[in-house]
């Protein structure tokens, strides 16, 4: 990627001291009360039910191959990944059960932006040194967005892999709440089996099919990944040059610009009308500074948005289209605010230890 000139403030201490705190990231657990009455279960019926259930389920999955092999897909490959599929309803992890949607933004950032991600970046940072530059001077993506995002999204390919995603997708395909999308992801992932040369087998990845070091849903990887040390493959699950370059690839293509950062902190005086907050409001740098909020170091024709993520009171950012673009690879502010913040520390330490070498 090119080496671009970077535009992000560095974090004040307190701010620092609320993503440098060490905790895992949450596991959510659903609890189902049990009911205060219920009339005892009838086990022809249930048996019956569940013979119709399978049995629906054999139509529908005859159903997918055909449709799969009306796309292209080889035989072979969707009877390989394919036959004795049966629905797995532990990966039915419910979307509003997730970290982002429980947690405040603050506290949702420091879990993901936590000290022991940040410690081990350092490390891999050391150990790729070089690979990370090619690849930022090739995209123009900065190396600290890579990290960052390499450990928020599988801690550095360590996570991300528990599940088979043919069997996870025929699941999600099947009985989720988004089976229409779940469905498109699992011919996707059928199509990577084809072009890859793969076994379903090797497929593996979470319980929404997401794949590799940066968590690629198939379509996703359809779309932007990238074969960087030219071996043929398009290898985002153990080649690090291949997954890197892809995770950049797609932050250019969702719209990053690398003569900026993803944004800056601010404090909003009192008084201020805080109806302005809105990722949808954008204003140049000069406007917000006529407004009366505090300078931040950018050319007065940038634009930003100010968004207060855990609402009036709390704390406040100014974001440019990059945050957006971070945004792209998962609509949640938490998240952006997790990469850019983790980012950044990593940033300032690169420029330390480049400051020291000099």
């Amino acid at each position: 990627m090119i080496h671009i000139q970077r535009s992000v403030v560095l974090l004040p201490a307190t701010l620092l001291l609320l993503i440098t705190a060490c905790a895992p990231t949450p596991r959510i657990v659903e609890t189902i009360p049990e009911p205060k009455s219920a009339a005892p279960a009838d086990p022809d019926n249930r048996q019956n039910s569940a013979e119709q259930s399978s049995a629906d389920f054999q139509t529908w999955l005859a159903e997918l191959k055909t449709e799969a092999l009306q796309q292209g897909i080889r035989p072979e490959v969707v009877q390989e990944a394919l036959e004795g599929q049966q629905p797995a309803p532990a990966v039915l992890k419910p979307r509003h059960k997730q970290a982002e949607f429980v947690l405040s933004k603050s506290e949702y950032v420091r879990r993901l932006a936590s000290e022991t991600r940040f410690r081990e970046g350092l490390r891999q940072m050391a150990q790729h040194r070089v690979l990370l530059r090619k690849v930022a001077e090739t995209y123009g993506v900065p190396e600290s967005y890579l990290l960052a995002l390499w450990a928020i999204e599988s801690d550095f390919g360590k996570g991300g892999s528990r599940h088979s995603v043919i069997g996870a997708l025929v699941t999600q395909a099947w009985q989720s709440q988004r089976r229409n999308f779940f469905r498109k992801q699992l011919l996707a992932a059928l199509t990577i089996l084809d072009q890859e040369h793969m076994p379903s087998s090797a497929l593996r990845g979470s319980w929404a099919g997401a794949m590799g070091h940066f968590q690629f849903i198939p379509t996703t990887y359809r779309d932007y990944a990238v074969d960087f040390d030219g071996d043929g493959h398009r290898n985002i699950w153990t080649d690090v040059g291949d997954a890197l370059a892809s995770a950049a690839s797609y932050l250019v293509r969702a719209g990053w610009k690398k003569d900026r950062g993803w944004g800056w902190q601010v404090s909003v005086p009192q008084g201020f009308d805080v109806s302005l907050a809105d990722l949808k409001n954008k204003k140049s740098l000069g406007d917000w500074r006529k407004l009366g909020l505090p300078a931040v170091s950018g050319a007065d024709d940038l634009t930003a948005s100010l968004i207060l993520p855990d609402g009036p009171g709390g704390q406040a950012y100014l974001v440019t289209d990059n945050f957006r673009a971070l945004m792209r690879w998962n609509r949640s502010v938490a998240f952006g605010l997790a990469v850019g913040h983790l980012a950044d520390r990593f940033e300032k330490t690169s420029r330390t230890a480049a400051a020291g070498r000099q």
